[in-house]
């Protein structure tokens, strides 16, 4: 999970430093948009990612196909 957060923080902030020099930046502004679009997106995603509900307890219900019966008394 980590690294495909990494992958993508690399890859956004490398679509942006390309964009930025082809729009005549200089290459330590490529650097900066890099650096900072990069980290940026990894940190949102994480963000996003920890703060989704977990999964619901399907352990504790029971339903129509349990294994076993219901327990009486």
């Amino acid at each position: 999970m980590v690294v495909g957060l990494i992958l993508v923080g690399t890859v956004l902030g490398g679509a942006a430093s390309v964009t930025a020099l082809l729009l005549g930046a200089s290459i330590w502004t490529a650097l900066l948009l890099y650096a900072a679009i990069g980290a940026g997106a990894v940190l949102a995603l994480a963000v996003s990612l920890a703060l989704r509900p977990g999964p619901q307890g399907h352990a504790d219900r029971v339903g129509p196909y349990a294994l076993t019966p219901p327990q009486r008394g």
